[in-house]
């Protein structure tokens, strides 16, 4: 079975890179743009503020530890920020288990020690950005909370309109997940869990309904996504 990625949308991958030293900057923003992403620079935290404020990004790169403030500390802040958030991969020179519980806590989605290796730094941002959702839900106004969270947050997504569509689809594409409605028929639930066994794929499914909130929706699809 194929993998079918539809970027949604067809933009560079934006990076803000944050970090004190300048030859990580230069030597990591050079790989950067050569693998394709548009990148932007930071050299301590309260620069990196300034820049996320005004800018979207899709990741930031954080070092820990700078003169001004740890970057955990600028990554609250940023949070703070009534804005769409970037993923954080923060980097540090020495193991810190209390500043890096810290930041999984925030949401950021690696710890990286340094040296690093800005190959498995690449290989991180695009299996993160080729996360591919089927959406199979009826009740137009569920499935349009749904996408436009999916929207937001760049992910690749399909949507099915009927059972046969979805069953297709599932049985081409090896979706991460696949979105349903938990008032879908039984009968319709079960022909799909079947269906991925029988394709012996790792698609998930997820069941939301119309009581949930729209964040709570989309936790559920990041972290199934995620494992």
């Amino acid at each position: 079975m194929i993998r079918e990625i539809n970027q949604y949308p067809s933009t560079k991958i934006k990076i803000l890179i944050v970090d004190d030293h300048p030859a990580i900057r230069s030597t990591m923003s050079d790989v950067l743009i050569n693998e394709g992403f548009e990148v932007d620079l930071a050299q301590n935290g309260v620069d990196a503020l300034a820049i996320y404020s005004i800018k979207d990004f899709d990741f930031v790169l954080m070092d820990m530890q700078m003169p001004d403030c740890k970057g955990v500390d600028a990554y609250g802040k940023m949070l703070q920020l009534d804005k769409k958030h970037a993923e954080f991969i923060f980097i540090s020179a020495f193991s810190a288990p209390e500043l890096e519980r810290k930041a999984k806590e925030l949401g950021c989605i690696a710890f990286l020690q340094k040296p690093i290796s800005i190959e498995n730094i690449i290989k991180l941002i695009q299996t993160k950005s080729l996360i591919s959702i089927l959406v199979f839900v009826n009740n137009p106004i569920l499935q349009g909370r749904v996408t436009n969270q999916l929207k937001e947050n760049k992910y690749n997504f399909d949507t099915t309109k009927n059972l046969d569509e979805t069953l297709i689809r599932i049985r081409q594409i090896d979706y991460n997940c696949i979105v349903i409605d938990e008032d879908s028929l039984s009968l319709e639930q079960e022909r799909i869990a079947n269906t991925i066994a029988t394709n012996d794929s790792n698609t998930q499914i997820i069941t939301i309904n119309e009581d949930e909130v729209s964040v709570s929706i989309f936790n559920k699809i990041r972290a199934a996504c995620s494992n």
